[in-house]
């Protein structure tokens, strides 16, 4: 055990028991860029990563998010050279953009899913709904919806494939626009993180000091 570790270890709650295992996924999860060139990732295993990030919560449960998964080795390098050269995508053997929408595109749907279920009437969900419409209505309104809600939905990924032995690290640099032409991706939707994925290739290094809690916990006010 190193020394980070067992500081962890110290630093455990009493309400950490009642999820040990969560607690330590948290706790262990890397951006891990060891991967293992000669393995795949299976399409079950890939379903199962998007699933998991589309249970992360959102804004009244809009789910604005897609994921594109890009595996084919020469569409890779494409990838690669749109990421500044990170050599790891490749080795991964699959990348996935996580996209945004901009627009609350699923509203009508979702709204009538909270009426069916009992969570509003007919004349509240559809007020809510209005009113959740019109607050994204400016470009930046727009860019800040898309990138919230899909963020929540990346980390879900990556705390998935952690739990799954995979390695994963999450990219925010790249080529944006490059990105969005290269996959096709509609105007109203955006990239908002690049995630490398794929069979760990073995220990990654020790990770680096983290800020104290003493540092950044504000009561109160800031």
């Amino acid at each position: 055990m190193t020394l980070q570790q067992a500081e962890l270890e110290e630093s455990d709650v009493a309400h950490d028991e009642e999820i040990p295992e969560a607690i330590r996924a948290i706790r262990t999860r890397r951006s891990g860029h060891n991967f293992d060139p000669e393995a795949e990732l299976d399409d079950e295993t890939l379903e199962a990563l998007v699933r998991d990030a589309a249970l992360a919560p959102s804004s009244y449960n809009l789910q604005p998010w897609e994921f594109v998964a890009v595996q084919d080795d020469d569409r890779l390098e494409e990838v690669v050279e749109l990421a500044y050269g990170q050599e790891h995508v490749r080795a991964a053997g699959t990348a996935i953009l996580v996209v945004g929408h901009t627009e609350p595109e699923t509203a009508d749907r979702v709204f009538d899913q909270w009426v069916q279920a009992g969570r509003f009437d007919a004349e509240t969900g559809e007020q809510v709904k209005e009113q959740t419409v019109a607050g994204y209505q400016s470009e930046q309104a727009g860019r800040d919806y898309a990138i919230r809600n899909a963020s929540l939905a990346a980390q879900n990924l990556l705390l998935s494939a952690h739990a799954r032995g995979l390695a994963a690290t999450p990219m925010s640099g790249f080529d944006f626009e490059g990105m969005a032409e290269f996959l096709d991706l509609p105007e109203d939707k955006i990239p908002v993180m690049l995630i490398a994925v794929g069979p760990s290739g073995g220990e990654e290094p020790e990770r680096l000091p983290r800020r104290d809690v003493e540092e950044i916990l504000h009561r109160e006010q800031y």
